[in-house]
């Protein structure tokens, strides 16, 4: 028996025909199988090497997921010009493909239908929109926080909510000012409808908005539904940061 011969144990033996357990060797010469192009690998190795570019892929599908995050700061008064930037940012959002916006709100209010608008807008997305309250988030823009799919709200953070309201000219006419009441009663039953559709506030706390101003701090919005938890808004390291 020459030596040399190779059994399915992987020992080279001077006489395989005289071992145990041996498959088709019979005492004649069988080649080791090598991965074709991996000479001198063993099939242990060679598992190991096919092992590492799944691997790889696996890393690679983990950090397209988490690049697939944007983080974002949106702040002032609520009007065209906030509708335009949040609008151009949208633009900038789908095209970088991005799967969920990270948005900071910081914002005392506005005009009413600029903030439909915004709420209308982002909730509509083809993208997970997550909402942050790091301070004070008043009046209409309380309607635009509400667009995120999913809220939080810093642990000092406050949110006020209310009734619109308007200033009427020196000297106007009744017939002027009944447009006027008539306007804010629309935009009341506007906002209204999206509040309730997402709180759920006691009946102490709708005669409250009723009438004067409605603050909540982050543990109230929590209980009402406003927010889902108490959390920073906290990007990651390394990760770009937008003001819109």
């Amino acid at each position: 028996m020459p030596a040399g011969c190779f059994c399915q144990s992987e020992k080279t033996l001077p006489n395989c025909s005289k071992s145990p357990g041996l498959r088709g060797c019979q005492g004649g010469w069988r080649r080791r199988k090598r991965a074709p192009g991996r000479a001198g690998m063993r099939y242990d190795e060679i598992l190991a090497f096919l092992r590492v570019p799944a691997m790889n892929t696996t890393q690679s599908e983990t950090q397209n997921n988490t690049e697939q995050h944007g983080y974002f700061t949106l702040s002032g008064d609520v009007n065209s010009d906030m509708v335009r930037r949040v609008f151009n940012a949208a633009a900038d959002i789908t095209e970088d493909k991005l799967t969920t916006a990270h948005i900071l709100i910081q914002s005392n209010g506005g005009y009413v239908s600029d903030g439909i608008c915004l709420y209308n807008f982002l909730s509509k997305l083809p993208l997970d929109i997550i909402t942050y309250n790091g301070g004070a988030v008043a009046s209409i823009a309380v309607t635009l926080f509400l667009a995120g799919r999913h809220r939080h709200a810093s642990d000092t953070a406050r949110f006020m909510v209310h009734k619109s309201h308007a200033t009427a000219s020196p000297g106007s006419r009744p017939d002027a000012l009944s447009i006027i009441v008539e306007g804010l009663r629309a935009d009341d039953m506007r906002t209204e409808r999206i509040l309730r559709g997402h709180v759920s506030l006691t009946e102490e706390q709708w005669q409250v908005h009723a009438y004067s101003d409605l603050h909540l701090t982050a543990d109230q919005a929590l209980e009402v539904g406003m927010i889902e938890s108490i959390r920073d808004f906290a990007p990651p390291k390394g990760k770009r940061l937008t003001n819109i």
